[in-house]
């Protein structure tokens, strides 16, 4: 079974704590960011993967102008996926101990956004449901060129906050009620790994 290495969570849970987010760069081996790659990438070929959609339930859809990635939920029986959802059980343990969030699962996606797609700015807590309390955001592509563009850009309330280009092996996290952000295209495809905390809604 694979595991990923034990992680010190400090600075993410100050920086959640100051500042509602937290940029936290290389914080696996980009050994264990290549072996996510290649399930997602082995994943997609095996046609594993959907179109995501926008909205809930019956109401959801298919709006490419609104975003345009592919998604494939991960799930125990995984083998990268499944190390990585032990790996953010840990994360969770620490949020509950430190913030006292009431955090009682965590759920995520491979996504897969092909060249030029985007994600319109967005927030990910859902009008009807108090359910997402933080939100993850892991980058899978190594040695991510500047140029290629695919920033995570995250808005206050008059400026942009902070943008993060999708380079493997860096991990963001950020309230998930009132943070506005998107995703920009890019020029080659872009893969990472989307996550929530949840608590019971």
């Amino acid at each position: 079974m694979q595991e990923f290495p034990a992680t010190d969570w400090r600075d993410a849970i100050d920086s959640l704590a100051a500042r509602r987010y937290a940029v936290l760069p290389a914080i696996l081996p980009a050994a264990a960011s290549l072996a996510l790659q290649t399930e997602a990438m082995t994943l997609l070929r095996a046609e594993a993967f959907s179109p995501a959609r926008v909205g809930r339930g019956e109401s959801s859809l298919r709006a490419a102008s609104i975003r345009g990635d592919d998604l494939c939920w991960l799930d125990a029986g995984m083998g990268a996926g499944a190390a990585y959802l032990r790996w953010m059980e840990g994360l969770q343990a620490e949020l509950n101990r430190e913030l006292f969030l009431g955090l009682t699962e965590f759920e995520a996606h491979y996504a897969h956004y092909p060249q030029g797609a985007f994600y319109q700015r967005h927030v990910d807590r859902h009008r009807d449901s108090n359910a997402r309390v933080v939100s993850s955001v892991f980058y899978l592509n190594p040695d991510w060129p500047a140029a290629a563009g695919g920033e995570l850009l995250m808005h206050g309330e008059e400026a942009v906050l902070f943008s993060v280009l999708p380079q493997g092996g860096t991990l963001v996290l950020f309230m998930s009620e009132d943070m506005p952000h998107e995703v920009l295209p890019a020029r080659q495809e872009r893969w990472s790994i989307a996550g929530w905390f949840r608590q019971r809604p």
